[in-house]
């Protein structure tokens, strides 16, 4: 019988903070944009290629979502923005949440929910 074909993808970025640290509690949202359903995770992973060595995946359905930190109870969010692709800069003006399409079987990496500064 075939195989079925994959429903989900794969968001993955890096985390942080403007703090010392990443606080454990934080954890990275990604809302459909035609749905609102949000897709959300606390698990966070080690590893050099982050950006500060913390990093996120997470899988969401098909679809065009707004990824952003946050960490639980607190309206205070962190967005993959504009400013995030701008390099962080002062000089970077637009503060605006990038929509990001997934694809079903696709990773897209880079996606970092680290805009805390708007």
């Amino acid at each position: 019988s075939p195989t079925p074909l994959p429903k989900n993808g794969t968001i993955e970025g890096s985390l942080s903070y403007p703090s010392e640290f990443i606080p454990e509690e934080m954890e990275v949202c990604a809302e459909n944009q035609n749905t609102k359903e949000v897709h959300c995770t606390s698990k966070h992973i080690q590893n050099p290629k982050y950006t500060y060595g913390v990093g996120y995946t997470l899988e969401v359905p098909a679809g065009t979502f707004l990824v952003y930190a946050q960490l639980p109870g607190d309206d205070y969010q962190a967005h993959y923005s504009e400013f995030v692709t701008c390099g962080l800069s002062v000089d970077c003006p637009s503060h605006e949440p990038i929509p990001v399409e997934i694809k079903a079987g696709e990773t897209v990496s880079n996606i970092d929910a680290v805009d805390w500064y708007k």
